[in-house]
């Protein structure tokens, strides 16, 4: 087989489809999708490829049923093209398997070599509204069926679980996944259902530090969380009992007076001298957010303030030097440090937002369902 390296026409991208079915000779799949990934390395080589349907649908079913390399191949292509904007659509809409339901099946599969690429592929689909809803849907209905199908549980434990995957992948990528999940209402309301335990497994990862994309996901995933205004009181109770968890990446290793120390969790109580805070900037934000969201009624509020909030958030106030995080942290110490008189509202949801801040909230809350997850330094 010969493959011209220069721009192949849309005529010749189409052609190569024949190349890459799951029954080609192997040396001749491989120099194929060696062309596929090749294009996918420029803006105008992946355009073509996602105009092409057919190789699309060649792609996922060698993901879908071919466990030599090709498979691997054909995964890393599809990576490559989900991190491009206009992907989601034809990606999603491709003849072949569901591309969602083949994902997520990749990705929970405990033997399976493409369930890292996986996870990122379905990172970056979930990134987008559309893709999110396709992927949830799927989840959702796969918590119905009793076939094997996906479920948000199986999900979850996949993310929790160490070594849930027996080939070395990570799996980390699922972090965001749930992130970008929980920006949905419905997938909210699935992760707050106080007769599952879902939410519950995540907490143990606002601290984890083998990876970074796994903890960004996961708190990520939580603070959409603590948008449910009537999940609150649930979460800072003794059943979930949120608030330590997201305070102690805040927390350092200054000694408090006895007085004080006694006002502290005590999973807060007493720290090592080596205790360090959260090193990653855009986690100290949200578990900042998170913490603030939690402050929306009154009586959030005052349990916020029993458990001592205020007095960690000011130690870790003298510590913080970015602007952004400083603004966030003496935005929600305002709000500890007033009586509820001083405040005057029972629901701080309820009070109307100026025009020009809920645009500015608007535009950031958007700018931060855009930002690709982080590179994985652990």
């Amino acid at each position: 087989m010969h493959l011209d390296q220069s721009t192949p026409s849309d005529a010749a991208i189409s052609e190569l489809s024949q190349f890459l079915k799951v029954d080609t000779r192997t040396d001749v799949k491989a120099a194929a999708l060696q062309h596929v990934l090749g294009l996918t390395g420029s803006e105008a080589g992946r355009r073509q490829l996602l105009a092409a349907a057919d190789v699309l649908a060649q792609l996922k079913r060698l993901v879908a049923e071919d466990r030599s390399p090709a498979g691997h191949d054909a995964s890393l292509a599809l990576l490559n093209l989900s991190g491009f904007a206009a992907a989601g659509a034809p990606l999603l809409a491709a003849p072949g398997p569901n591309t969602a339901e083949l994902l997520l099946r990749r990705a929970v599969q405990t033997d399976s070599r493409l369930a890292d690429a996986c996870c990122m592929v379905l990172s970056n689909l979930s990134r987008h509204p559309a893709g999110c809803a396709a992927i949830w849907r799927c989840l959702r209905d796969g918590s119905a069926e009793a076939d094997g199908a996906v479920t948000v549980e199986r999900l979850v434990v996949a993310l929790c679980q160490r070594d849930f995957n027996t080939v070395g992948c990570k799996l980390d990528y699922l972090g965001p996944l749930l992130s970008n999940l929980t920006q949905l209402p419905e997938a909210r309301s699935y992760m707050l259902d106080r007769d599952r335990v879902v939410f519950q497994r995540l907490l143990p990862f606002t601290d984890y530090q083998e990876s970074l994309v796994r903890r960004t996901g996961v708190i990520g995933a939580i603070k959409n969380c603590c948008f449910e205004t009537d999940s609150h009181m649930w979460l800072l109770g003794p059943d979930v009992d949120l608030l330590p968890r997201l305070l102690l990446p805040l927390t350092g290793p200054e000694p408090y007076d006895d007085e004080d120390m006694e006002k502290l969790p005590v999973d807060l109580q007493y720290m090592d001298e080596t205790k360090t805070r959260e090193a990653d900037v855009d986690i100290r934000k949200m578990l900042l957010e998170a913490i603030t969201q939690l402050c929306a009624t009154r009586s959030a509020r005052e349990r916020v303030r029993a458990q001592g909030a205020y007095l960690i958030l000011r130690e870790y106030h003298k510590w913080e030097t970015d602007e952004a995080a400083l603004e966030l942290c003496e935005e929600l110490v305002n709000i500890l440090i007033k009586t509820e008189d001083e405040i005057g509202v029972d629901d701080l949801k309820a009070v109307q937002i100026p025009n020009d801040v809920a645009e500015r909230l608007h535009k950031e809350s958007a700018a931060a369902a855009e930002r690709p997850a982080p590179a994985d330094t652990a």
